[in-house]
């Protein structure tokens, strides 16, 4: 650690903290936000760089930086007295750059230097591992019939980070092993900080405090924590002498004596006269030393079940706190699951309601009401869903308010709703609105909490749980039970997508069984058709590999498998074999589950499963994924939408549905009024297109084509250029509609031409968010070869690619060339099992590693086509699948060969190579040697010549 904190700050780091910003957050007294850096980078880059590195590694001070406004956010609806306002500090950015510098340096050594009881702003670490840890504590304490129980206290600190004492945190950052020049490099940004309050929007007086850390400067919460663990320390301390006894919720069982997550704390220990007395002094101790002040007002304590009333008094006596049954909430969510899970989770629609009740739909279009929804009313059970199963019953209740405003029912009114809820779930590339099904979403969070169960093992919930719940099985094989937890019960009612999605990749085979695992991928699901009958002493996948040379024995793996499965195992790559087996999630690319993707598949899942079938046959997933690309403004592709989905409301519609009104169109009064009269039948509107730019013309007697069949074909067909006006003709034609029937306007026909143009050419040249210049910057420049070029001189250039060759069959080819273009070797090899055409370009890259292994110290040059692939190798950035293993046992030869290098080449540099992977299967398995493959002659001179028109 010390190494790494000693390490000069770098111009890439500053770089970094800069693109990690949000553009638009409140400035600092210079008034100049993140986004203005972002844009101008490239002028002002370097001399921000070379005044934050001047305060980093030169140790000057930053005080000429370190101005900052307090912005006064009230806590209470009528504030009275400062506490009742949230202090945040507005820092200006440059300063916020050296402390986010700082900050990105830290980040990846803390998981090793704070306690795991700690779990806010640690890597990897989450609010909810605490609350599922409290939550199984909660519920010990609810069933347990020890009589010599426990007490569990939560402690509110006041102002925890305004009350942090300076030589507190120059002693802990002392004590933690922080090099001397990094600790006074972060107390000189934490001590010449010069405040001034915002009143009315103007600054007061400054002034200088003297403690304290600023919540708005990015290195503060790390600071906190570190800080905080000093607390742990102690606890901890007191639990190794026996001092304090924490609570273990099952044999096997991690203690826990404290939760902490930031200032939220919660102790647990015997209830005893004598523990209590040592906690109380632990607290007291701690906060002489920081600063901290608990506010005991608003602190709580808690027993078990069976603990005495007499106990309970006088350990209350010595914690003078209030005493309740169970505390009302932890970290925001509800501690008491009862029966009535409708009336505890009650209180989320209460706030939906609230929410939509102070909106306005009819001053939204539908798709600013589709933007609010998803980004608000949506979100907002979100946290709570993350740890407990919502009933089915208040789902709905939610998703009803959602579509009701979205329509523009409400109270005194109801609207048709046009289209039903479950087809507005669905995907918008497969004719859907993207709106969330709540019950599902539920799930997929839920399983997010499962995937870190069963791949964290050594986190502290993962402990818990595995000695509660699965002492000796895994995650995924873990039975219910008596007394479980409803938090237990929520995670095991969304295992199955886990269960359904997930598959093992294997390194040494100890941890999967053959059997019941799932660690073959194939098209149908992961697990072995074939049965163990008379193969019963082979259970684990290790037992299919020959310990001696760490490949699979074949001969066993055709004995017991069908043929098919047999080929898929052998073409497993056994790349790591002293490595753990691995459990991945097939719906990303790096293998790691998501709730977005957990949510797509399992929505695909039960789409499937009940044999849904989409109705619209006019419009197909192309004409879906075509319409939501384009660059338009959403309410013209939310209309098109519409009309796609047969869903607007025309007088024929209405009066289909038994609504009383007049069904003719209100322009000519002839003809009923439909979604293709309004938009190509009427005269009108045929004078519209015609009169427009494009000069469309609708042919009147032609019927067979339906306007949605035409908005369908054009978006198959058309490019953005075509597109863009013809959705702002069909939204002002239809807007155009509206204000006569509604408003009694004729809008006349070059009107609504000038303004689809208008609002065309202003969303097309306004619409769009700057382009920053530092991203192209931060991007590694690849290389502008686009024919193959010779390595350098006594070198070879080993060119490798693979081809998808049909029936789950991959073919890959590779061409050893000299520095005058002449093939010394090649090689094709065909494959079978892989899943994708990253997992073949990494085995092509294993084969060629091979290949260059045998040719000794040669310098060696190994040229793929595949970004994903050299990009892994290089930047040590391996996804989870066999791709990514074989990408790490690429680093690690590289690593130990210096004589090999990995470049990537573009696909017109790698012809010889890809054609030799087409050509596998007419010559499958074959090694050339100081000779030429016959099908890539021509390839071969043509890059000669090339060379040499180029030299």
């Amino acid at each position: 650690m010390q190494s790494y904190l000693s390490t000069n700050f770098t111009a890439d780091e500053v770089h970094n903290a800069i693109k990690d910003m949000k553009g638009l957050a409140a400035p600092g007294p210079d008034g100049l936000p993140a986004l203005f850096y972002h844009n101008y980078w490239d002028i002002v880059g370097k001399d921000v760089t070379e005044a934050v590195l001047n305060v980093l590694n030169k140790e000057e001070n930053p005080d000429r930086y370190n101005n900052t406004h307090i912005c006064l956010i009230p806590k209470i609806k009528n504030p009275i007295t400062p506490s009742d306002y949230r202090p945040i500090s507005l820092c200006n950015v440059i300063f916020k750059i050296i402390t986010k510098t700082i900050a990105n340096r830290l980040k990846p050594i803390l998981p090793n230097i704070i306690s795991h009881n700690q779990s806010a702003f640690v890597q990897d670490r989450l609010i909810t591992d605490n609350t599922l840890v409290a939550f199984e504590i909660f519920n010990y304490f609810k069933h347990t019939n020890r009589k010599k129980g426990f007490v569990g206290i939560k402690t509110d600190m006041a102002k925890a980070y305004d009350r942090v004492e300076w030589n507190f945190l120059r002693a802990t950052l002392e004590a933690m092993g922080f090099p001397q020049h990094l600790t006074n490099t972060i107390l000189q940004c934490v001590t010449t900080v010069q405040f001034s309050i915002l009143i009315n929007g103007n600054p007061s007086t400054p002034f200088r405090p003297q403690r304290g850390l600023r919540q708005g400067d990015p290195l503060s919460p790390f600071l906190f924590i570190i800080c905080a663990d000093v607390l742990s320390g102690l606890i901890t301390q007191a639990k190794n002498k026996q001092l304090i006894h924490g609570v273990k919720v099952a044999n096997g069982a991690p203690e826990i004596t404290h939760l902490l997550f930031a200032d939220d704390s919660l102790f647990f220990c015997r209830a005893t006269k004598q523990e209590a007395t040592n906690v109380r002094n632990i607290i007291l101790d701690y906060q002489r030393a920081s600063g901290q002040l608990v506010n005991m007002q608003k602190s709580e304590i808690i027993f078990s079940k069976m603990v005495p009333n007499e106990v309970k008094v006088e350990v209350n006596h010595i914690l003078p706190m209030t005493r309740v049954d169970h505390f009302s909430k932890y970290l925001g969510m509800p501690t008491d699951i009862g029966r009535s899970k409708q009336q505890i989770f009650n209180y989320i629609k209460d706030r939906v309601w609230k929410k939509l009740k102070g909106w306005k739909e009819k001053n939204l279009s539908y798709a600013g009401r589709g933007t609010l929804l998803k980004a608000v009313i949506q979100a907002i059970p979100t946290y709570i869903m993350s740890c407990f199963l919502l009933p089915k019953g208040l789902c709905k209740q939610i998703e009803s308010m959602t579509s009701n405003f979205w329509w523009g029912s409400n109270t005194d009114k109801k609207k048709l709703h046009w289209i039903n809820w479950k087809k507005m779930c669905k995907n918008k590339t497969q004719g859907g609105y993207g709106f969330r099904n709540t019950c599902m979403f539920n799930e997929a969070l839920l399983a997010k909490q499962g995937w870190r169960i069963a791949t964290q093992p050594d986190s502290l919930v993962a402990k818990v749980y595995k000695a509660k719940y699965f002492p000796k099985c895994q995650f995924m094989e873990a039975k219910n039970g008596n007394m479980l937890s409803y938090t237990w019960r929520s995670i095991l009612h969304a295992r199955w997508i886990l269960q359904k999605g997930c598959f093992w990749t294997i390194g040494n085979g100890e941890s999967v069984n053959i059997w019941k695992d799932s660690w073959l991928p194939k098209q149908n699901g992961f697990k072995v058709w074939s049965t163990q009958q008379g193969y019963t002493r082979y259970n684990l996948v290790k037992d299919l590999i020959n310990p001696a040379t760490n490949q699979w024995n074949q001969n066993l793996i055709h004995q017991i498998f069908l043929p098919f499965e047999a080929n898929q195992i052998l073409q497993l790559p056994l790349v790591e074999p002293n490595s753990k087996d691995e459990l991945v999630w097939s719906g990303t690319k790096d293998g790691l589950y998501t709730v977005k993707s957990g949510y797509h598949a399992a929505m695909e899942w039960n789409h499937l499963r009940h044999n849904q079938v989409s109705s619209n046959a006019i419009a197909t997933d192309l004409t879906w994924q075509n319409l939501w690309k384009l660059k338009i403004p959403p309410k013209h592709a939310t209309l098109i939408w519409r009309i796609l989905n047969h869903s607007l409301p025309v007088r024929s519609s209405l009066s289909s549905k038994g609504i009383q009104c007049n069904p003719t169109c209100p322009r000519c009064n002839t003809s009923l009024e439909t979604i293709d009269h309004v938009f190509m039948q009427c005269e009108w509107a045929k004078v519209v297109w015609f009169g427009s730019p494009m000069t469309i013309h609708f042919n009147t007697t032609d019927r067979h084509q339906s306007f949605s069949e035409w908005l369908s074909t054009m978006l198959k067909t058309k490019n953005q250029e075509c597109m863009a006006p013809i959705a702002a003709l069909t939204y002002h034609i239809w807007r155009a509609r509206n204000l006569l029937v509604f408003q009694d306007k004729n809008v006349p026909v070059m009107c609504v031409v000038q303004q689809a143009i208008s609002s065309s050419i202003e969303y097309q040249t306004l619409g769009h968010p700057h382009r920053l210049p530092m991203c192209a910057a931060a991007t590694q420049p690849r290389g502008n070869n686009t024919n193959w070029t010779p390595p350098p001189r006594n070198s070879l250039k080993l060119n490798v690619d693979a081809h998808p060759c049909g029936d789950g069959r991959w073919g890959l080819g590779m061409v050893l060339r000299t520095e005058e273009g002449k093939c010394v070797g090649a090689k094709t090899v065909v494959v079978s099992g892989l899943s994708d055409i990253l997992d073949g370009e990494a085995l092509g890259l294993n084969v060629a590693i091979d290949f260059a292994q045998s040719l000794g110290n040669t310098q060696v040059i190994i040229e793929l086509d595949s970004t994903s692939i050299v990009d892994a190798v290089k930047q040590r950035n391996f996804n989870h699948f066999y791709s990514g293993r074989i990408a790490r046992r690429g680093r690690a030869f590289l690593d130990n060969n210096p004589n090999v290098s990995i470049n990537w080449v573009r696909r017109t540099g790698n012809q010889a190579a890809d054609f030799l992977a087409k050509w596998a299967l007419t010559e499958p398995n074959k090694t050339w040697v100081n000779s030429t493959p016959l099908c890539i002659i021509d390839i071969i001179h043509k890059d000669i010549s090339l060379c040499n028109f180029v030299h």
